[in-house]
């Protein structure tokens, strides 16, 4: 559920943008309706690339912080023998 709030998040700020683009332009918003399609699937697409990104450096973290925590059991374990 995450991945399609995340896309669909994207895709929303993606048709704002370009809303926000035409107005500037003072273009009618009703104008080029493909390129808000086109905002919308590449802002989709970079919002798909992030969640995988997001998800790929949890899985580091987390792998880093089980090597921490066995480092530091593994070193009181010693500090307690030697003491």
């Amino acid at each position: 559920m995450a991945l399609l709030g995340t896309v669909a998040g994207f895709a929303t700020f993606g048709i704002a943008a370009r809303g926000l683009g035409l107005s500037i332009q003072r273009q009618p918003l009703t104008s080029g309706l493909a390129g808000y399609g086109a905002s919308a699937a590449a802002l989709g697409a970079f919002g798909y690339y992030i969640h995988h990104l997001e998800q790929r450096q949890n899985e580091i973290l987390n792998d880093r912080k089980q090597v921490l925590t066995a480092n530091r059991a593994r070193r009181l374990a010693a500090e307690e023998a030697t003491a």
